[in-house]
């Protein structure tokens, strides 16, 4: 059973965990905090964490050789776990998402079908310089397939429009970091990011550009979307906390310790723009 416990490690089960609330929370938003269909929720659950968990196995399947010689203590790399097993792990978790969104509905369905896709694609993209995108769509996933789960209330759909932007907006910005930060091992291996293409210059006015743009849009979507004060107060620190951290990446962008506390804090700060979301309708 060791083999068991390597593939449920491989599934990140605290992201996975994290991408289901997230699910459910979204539901729990758009309904006002009422749970008018348990088996949404459920299934919300259940769909969030597959989606993520397949998408993080095929990720240690397809960077098996890289991390043979970066991270060698790895599942794959170190031979506690079948490259096989993972391959075909995630491919059953992607096939369960649609068999069990069947009983929701053809919205949920292809809604849950496509983002699935989208996160299991990128890992067979990463050489492509836009698939830092394909990261910023993946991670709106939560929010727009939980206002689906909600059945589309219109009085949210400003709101949910506006801060589904930030988040790809914000979420952009951060990927830019991680690849400048990264950018002599990416060389190594063959992938095209926006830095490396671009270059850094380039990469330090994205990163501040998506910082100040994806503040206001976040603040924007609580004035226009009838967000609560809570939202309010806590979208403008989350805003001041990351443009802050965006502008000293963009003044010191060839800084590698900036840039890595900018990484840190700039989680915080997308951490915190979660919980105005999940209070939002307080």
């Amino acid at each position: 059973m060791g083999w068991l416990k390597e593939l449920f490690a491989t599934t990140r089960p605290i992201n996975s965990f994290m991408t289901g609330i997230g699910v459910v929370f979204a539901y729990l938003v758009f309904t006002d905090y009422s749970i008018d269909c348990p088996l949404c929720i459920i299934i919300g659950f259940i769909t969030g964490y597959l989606g993520a968990a397949s998408s993080m196995l095929i990720n240690d399947y397809v960077d098996r050789e890289v991390d043979a010689v970066n991270k060698p203590w790895k599942p794959i790399p170190s031979g506690r776990i079948d490259p096989g097993t993972i391959y075909y792990s995630s491919i059953s978790m992607l096939i369960i998402i649609p068999f069990i969104n069947i009983f929701l509905g053809i919205a949920p369905l292809i809604t849950a079908l496509t983002y699935s896709v989208v996160g299991y694609m990128y890992s067979y993209l990463r050489k492509y310089w836009w698939s830092h995108f394909i990261v910023s769509i993946s991670t709106t996933g939560p929010i727009i397939y939980g206002y689906i789960l909600a059945g589309m209330p219109i009085n949210k759909l400003v709101f949910t429009i506006l801060f589904s932007t930030t988040i790809f907006i914000i979420t952009t910005g951060r990927e830019v970091l991680k690849a400048t930060i990264d950018i002599v091992g990416d060389k190594k291996y063959g992938y095209v990011t926006i830095p490396i293409k671009y270059g850094v210059e380039t990469a330090g006015k994205t990163i501040l550009s998506a910082g100040i743009l994806g503040s206001l849009m976040g603040i924007l979507a609580g004035i226009l979307g009838g967000a609560g004060i809570l939202y309010m107060v806590l979208i403008i620190i989350a805003a001041a906390l990351y443009t802050v951290w965006a502008y000293k990446s963009f003044k010191r962008i060839n800084d590698k310790t900036i840039l890595e506390k900018a990484r840190k804090n700039m989680l915080y700060a997308m951490m915190i723009g979660l919980l105005a979301f999940w209070l939002s309708s307080l």
